[in-house]
């Protein structure tokens, strides 16, 4: 990383507030870090005619982030199924009264396949 130069940058009260409020979004650990990536994405936006894959890059970053999280989501609701459908199961085997030798021998035929 560079080495920060201190300046005496004023900024309203309002302006420190977004500043606080959004800096957790940004993964900015300090205020200057928020200035700091602000002022990259500000200067990416106005440049962008200059260099359209500065929105190529935003674009794919936050698509990859949505595709993560959905893949996450698919992840999570099908180990709930399975384990409903495991309890399910064992709960109809034992109100059928199938032995656990039988259950076993079922287990590893499906593994099989």
């Amino acid at each position: 990383m560079d080495q920060r130069v201190k300046t005496g940058l004023a900024l309203t009260q309002k302006h420190l507030s977004l500043c606080d409020e959004n800096r957790r979004k940004a993964h900015a650990d300090s205020r200057n870090t928020f200035v700091e990536k602000a002022i990259e994405f500000y200067s990416g936006y106005l440049n962008a005619e200059q260099n359209p894959k500065f929105f190529d890059d935003i674009f794919a970053t936050k698509v990859q982030q949505r595709v993560e999280q959905i893949g996450k989501t698919f992840g999570t609701g099908q180990y709930k199924i399975a384990v409903e459908l495991s309890i399910f199961s064992h709960l109809l085997a034992s109100q059928m009264k199938v032995s656990d030798d039988t259950m076993r021998s079922c287990a590893i035929f499906v593994q099989m396949k």
